[in-house]
This record gives C-alpha cells, sequence and structure tokens, in this order.
C-alpha cells in the first residue's frame, strides 16, 4: 500500500509539473507585438519569400562557402542576471550550454538517431557553430559573458531583461552577436523564447533569446526547480532554432506548416518522450513513420529531441545569409584558441615585422601543413585579405601584402585541419 502510493505521489508530480511548463514563448511574444506593430507580419511574410528564394537559387547551399570557412561560426554572448547567487550561474554551466548547441547544429549528439530510424536519412548536420565571443563590440578581450545583479526577482515575457534601464542588461551588437540573456523568469513555467529575423530591423534592441537558467546547460542549475528532464540544454537549441527561423514543426496550427518538406505534417506539438512509431497515418497525413516528435522544434523532453533537418538546416543557412548576414564577417570570435592542440599551433607561426608598414610575413615553424588558409580582418570585421595553400614546409615564409589598406589594428586569422588561431598584427605606415 505504501509503495502504491509513493507511486501515485510521483506520477501526480510529474503531471503537475509538466502542467506547469510553458515550453517556448516565442510565438506569444510574437502574437501581442503584432498588438502594437501591424507590419510585424508583414515582414515576416516578406523574410519567408525572400528565405524561399534563397533556397530555390542556392541548391547546394554548403558548396558556396569557402574552403577557409567551411563552417558558420556565431559569436555568442551570454548576459547573466541573478538576483539570489544560486542565479549567477558558472562560468562551466555557460560552457556546457555552447558545447550542447555545437553538437546540436553540428550532429556531433551522443543521442542523434540510429540508420535503423528511418528518419535518420533526414537528418542532418547544420554545420553551424558557436562560440563564446572572444572580442566585444569595442573591440575589447572578453569571455563572452555578462553579470549584472538585478533588484528584479524575476522578469516574465516583457522584454525588461533586454534593458539595463528595466533592471536587465542591454544586448550587444545583435547583427554581430547571438544574445542569450539566463535569468529566473519566475513561477509562470516559462522556459524561454526568442526574437525571429524578420524583428532585427525594426526591434534590434529585443534581438537574441532568453532562457531560464534552471533549463540551461547540463549542469550546476540545469534540471532544478521543477524541470528534471529539461537538463540536457535542449531550450537554447529550440530557441536558437527560432533565432535562426525555424517554425514549430507543426506550424501553430492543427496541421501546419513549417516551411520543410522533409518534417511530417503534424497535428499539433508533442510532450513527454513518445516511442517511434507515434501517431502514424494521423489526420494531416503523416504516413507509416508518423510524426518527427524528436525534431528539437517540437515540444518533447531534452532526452527524447535530437534531430534537425536538411531543410531545417537550408532555412537557417538562408536566414544567415538574408537578415543576419552581418554575422559572417563579426569578429566576435576572433581570439578564440582553446585547447593544448591549438596552442600547439599556435606556437607554429611567427608573424613580422610587426607593427609593419604593409607588408609582412608569417613564418612556419616546426611543423608540415598539408592545407592552410589565411584571412585578415580590419577591426569591423570586414576581409581585407584571403590566402589558401597545401602542402606547405617547416620554414615556409608566406608574404602577406596589405600596402592598400589603411594604418590600424588587424586581425590574421589562420586555420588548417581542425585548428584555428589569431594573431594581431599592426600596420603603421
Amino acid at each position: 500500500m505504501i509503495k502504491t502510493i509513493k507511486i501515485f505521489t510521483f506520477l501526480m508530480l510529474s503531471i503537475t509539473l509538466n502542467a506547469q511548463i510553458d515550453k517556448c514563448g516565442t510565438m506569444k511574444n510574437w502574437e501581442h507585438k503584432k498588438l502594437n506593430d501591424p507590419n510585424v507580419e508583414f515582414r515576416k511574410q516578406q523574410l519567408e519569400y525572400k528565405t524561399q528564394e534563397y533556397i530555390k537559387n542556392n541548391p547546394n547551399f554548403r558548396s558556396n562557402r569557402s574552403s577557409s570557412s567551411p563552417y558558420i561560426t556565431i559569436p555568442v554572448v551570454v548576459h547573466v542576471l541573478y538576483h539570489t547567487s544560486a542565479e549567477n550561474i558558472s562560468t562551466a554551466q555557460i560552457q556546457s550550454q555552447i558545447d550542447v548547441l555545437n553538437e546540436d547544429f553540428r550532429l556531433l549528439n551522443s543521442d542523434s538517431l540510429t540508420p535503423s530510424n528511418p528518419f535518420w536519412y533526414d537528418a542532418t548536420d547544420s554545420e553551424i557553430e558557436f562560440c563564446l565571443a572572444s572580442l566585444d563590440p569595442n573591440g575589447n578581450i572578453t569571455n563572452g559573458i555578462t553579470r549584472t545583479y538585478t533588484d528584479s526577482l524575476f522578469f516574465g515575457s516583457g522584454y525588461a531583461e533586454k534593458f539595463t534601464a528595466a533592471g536587465g542588461n542591454d544586448n550587444w551588437d545583435p547583427t554581430k552577436y547571438l544574445n542569450i540573456w539566463v535569468c529566473n523568469l519566475g513561477s509562470s513555467g516559462l522556459l524561454g523564447y526568442a526574437a525571429f529575423p524578420s524583428d532585427l530591423s525594426s526591434s534590434p534592441s529585443e534581438d537574441g533569446i532568453v532562457i531560464r537558467h534552471d533549463v540551461f546547460g547540463t549542469i550546476g542549475t540545469a534540471g532544478t526547480g521543477g524541470f528534471p528532464l529539461l537538463n540536457l540544454g535542449r531550450t537554447a537549441t529550440h530557441e536558437v532554432g527560432h533565432w535562426l527561423n525555424l517554425s514549430h514543426i507543426w506550424g501553430d496550427t492543427l496541421c501546419g506548416d513549417d516551411y520543410c518538406a522533409d518534417t511530417p505534417p503534424q497535428e499539433l506539438e508533442n510532450s513527454g518522450c513518445p516511442t517511434f512509431p507515434h501517431k502514424q497515418f494521423n489526420q494531416c497525413g503523416s504516413g507509416a513513420n508518423g510524426e518527427m516528435f524528436m525534431n528539437y522544434m517540437d515540444y518533447v523532453d531534452d532526452n527524447c529531441m535530437n534531430t534537425f533537418t536538411y531543410d531545417q538546416a537550408s532555412r537557417m543557412e538562408a536566414a544567415i545569409n538574408l537578415e543576419r548576414s552581418a554575422l559572417l564577417s563579426s569578429f566576435g570570435c576572433s581570439f578564440n584558441t582553446t585547447g593544448i592542440n591549438n596552442l600547439f599551433f599556435d606556437s607554429n607561426f611567427n608573424i613580422y615585422p610587426n607593427p609593419s608598414n604593409g607588408d609582412f610575413n608569417i613564418n612556419i615553424k616546426q611543423m608540415d601543413i598539408k592545407s592552410m588558409s589565411i584571412t585578415v580582418n580590419n577591426i569591423l570585421g570586414e576581409q581585407v585579405y584571403e590566402f589558401v595553400g597545401k602542402n606547405i614546409s617547416v620554414n615556409d615564409n608566406i608574404h602577406i601584402d596589405l600596402n592598400n589598406s589603411s594604418n590600424g589594428v588587424y586581425y590574421v586569422n589562420i586555420k588548417s585541419d581542425n585548428y584555428f588561431v589569431n594573431k594581431k598584427i599592426v600596420l603603421s605606415k
């Protein structure tokens, strides 16, 4: 009898917790914006038209990238807003979330689908990566984290966390960084919300995503506060998907359209952790495989979502090349050289003379390199030089000519295989 009571109590607690969870406030916030700005829906429709045109004209979008930039790297700044010490989450917890984003968006997550699942054929690597910013908008070195004590006990969905004057913290240049606010979102059960790229030009100060601290990352406070099944950092994965113009997989209405042909038509959102196949031959025409409940843009538990599809990746690529194109020239990640291998790689290059009058050399030391790319960016993140070479030997010198560039600080980005280092050069003519 006691055992039965315990099981019943646990089940009731689970039901209560699930009833209190508001997985995503993105669409609610967007609908609210429409009440105050009649052009919100028009801008979203215009971006959808441009997105479809971009996808149509770039069917092999990945092949269009240069050999020096095979992946898109998005600089991230995390704004920690805290009233209590528990809300002032650790740097390690923040890094755990960045790791999750990289694993999920690059299809490196250990729980990805296996070939035995028919949806495995649709799962894809989006080739989008994330880094904690190493340079702030003024060119100063940073760890990509701001910490702000606030008198606010919690925030809601009214954007106060995004403004210093309202007890939050102003965002960094939203065209160059992904701004993430981590804070207490109160007892409403709201996990987070995002801004769509269609609102970037009209509401730049509101751009970014907001996540409650107790579902952020995989350690520390993650999974606390009544959210034990949301401890794998997938809330942020979901919201970044919105930030890159993905819709909920069910299109936010019965049998709605998420504009992705490779996501089966879905009745409404799914929750918990369904078993495959789920809702075979639903009223929307899902087919024998049922609904793709494991998609990151559904509402299932963290340990049950694990997939972006190719069409979703193409939409995110379009968003980055359209409304968010300034990310491609952001210098926010210029100084990211983490790990012992990168440090070893860094020691193999010497730039001289520095300062330079416009001509300088990069000397290769200690190792042969099969392939290498070098790009030089100015302080605004604009690329002013590119070099791609193969079979480079020890003691080779690569000559760089920046005589047509003005005086100032430049960043030399050197990439080879999985290594990336950045060096600073000063031009003084």
